[in-house]
C-alpha cells in the first residue's frame, strides 16, 4: 500500500509539506536532483510556530526568503493559474510584513504562524506554477559548493529579478502592492523598480550576502550548463 506522508515542518521556507517536489543531493556528482510526482504530497500537514521559536536568525532569514523566491517565481512564471497567484500574493504580504519581525524577535508566535502560513502558500502556489532561474541556480550552488539552499536561494532573487525584470515589469508591479512597498495607480515600471528595491532592502535587513563567497569563476560556464538544462528540462 502506498506510504502516507504526514509532515510537519519545522522551518518556514521550502513549503514541502504541500508540494510534489523532493531535492536529493548526490555528493559524488556534486549535483542536486529535483524530483517531481504527486505521491510526494503529503496526505495532511500540521503548522505548529512553536517548534519554529527556536531557529537562529540567520536560518530564518535563509528560509524565509526562499518562501519569498517560491512565491515570486511561481507569480512571475509562465504556468500561473488564478489559484497560484493568489496564494502567491498573499505570502508575499505576509512574508514582506512578518519575516524581518520574525528575525528580530525569534519567540514571537503571531509572526512565526503568519511565516508558516506564508510559506505553505507558497508551497501551494509553486506546485501548482512551478519556480524559474532562482532556483535553478541555486540548486547548482548547492549541489557544488553545499551552500544552503535558502541562503542560495535569498543571493540569486534579486539578480534574476533585474535580469527578467523588462519581460515582467506588470507581474513585478502587483508584487508591489501586494507587498505593500507601492501603491495602486503608480506606474507599473515605478512599481517594479520599488519591488526589486524592496527585495534588496528585505536581504540586506536580514543579513543575508550580496555574493556567494564560495563561488569560483572557473566553475561558471559548468554551473551555468547545469542551471540551464534544470531549468529547460
Amino acid at each position: 500500500p502506498p506510504v502516507r506522508i504526514y509532515a510537519v515542518p519545522t522551518t518556514a521556507g521550502t513549503g514541502s509539506e504541500v508540494t510534489v517536489a523532493a531535492v536529493i543531493a548526490d555528493p559524488e556528482r556534486q549535483a542536486k536532483l529535483v524530483i517531481v510526482d504527486p505521491r510526494l504530497v503529503p496526505k495532511m500537514a500540521a503548522l505548529d510556530p512553536e517548534l519554529m521559536t527556536g531557529l537562529p536568525p540567520h536560518i530564518t532569514a535563509a528560509t524565509g526568503i526562499d518562501a519569498l523566491t517560491h512565491a515570486v517565481e511561481a507569480y512571475v512564471g509562465n504556468w500561473k493559474t488564478p489559484y497560484s497567484d493568489g496564494m502567491a500574493l498573499s505570502a508575499v504580504g505576509m512574508i514582506f510584513e512578518n519575516l524581518p519581525i520574525a528575525y528580530r524577535e525569534g519567540a514571537n508566535l503571531q509572526a512565526r504562524e503568519k511565516m508558516a502560513l506564508a510559506s505553505t502558500y507558497a508551497g501551494f502556489a509553486f506546485t501548482r506554477a512551478n519556480v524559474g532561474y532562482v532556483h535553478a541556480i541555486a540548486h547548482q550552488f548547492g549541489g557544488r559548493y553545499h551552500t544552503p539552499h535558502g541562503l542560495a536561494n535569498a543571493i540569486m532573487l534579486p539578480r534574476v529579478l533585474k535580469f527578467s525584470r523588462p519581460a515582467i515589469v506588470g507581474r513585478l508591479a502587483r508584487l508591489a502592492v501586494a507587498a505593500r512597498v507601492g501603491r495602486e495607480g503608480e506606474r507599473d515600471d515605478v512599481l517594479a523598480q520599488k519591488f526589486v528595491d524592496a527585495v534588496d532592502a528585505l536581504n540586506r535587513e536580514l543579513g543575508i550576502p550580496t555574493s556567494l563567497a564560495a563561488l569560483q569563476e572557473a566553475d561558471v560556464p559548468a554551473l551555468a550548463r547545469a542551471a540551464l538544462h534544470e531549468a529547460h528540462t
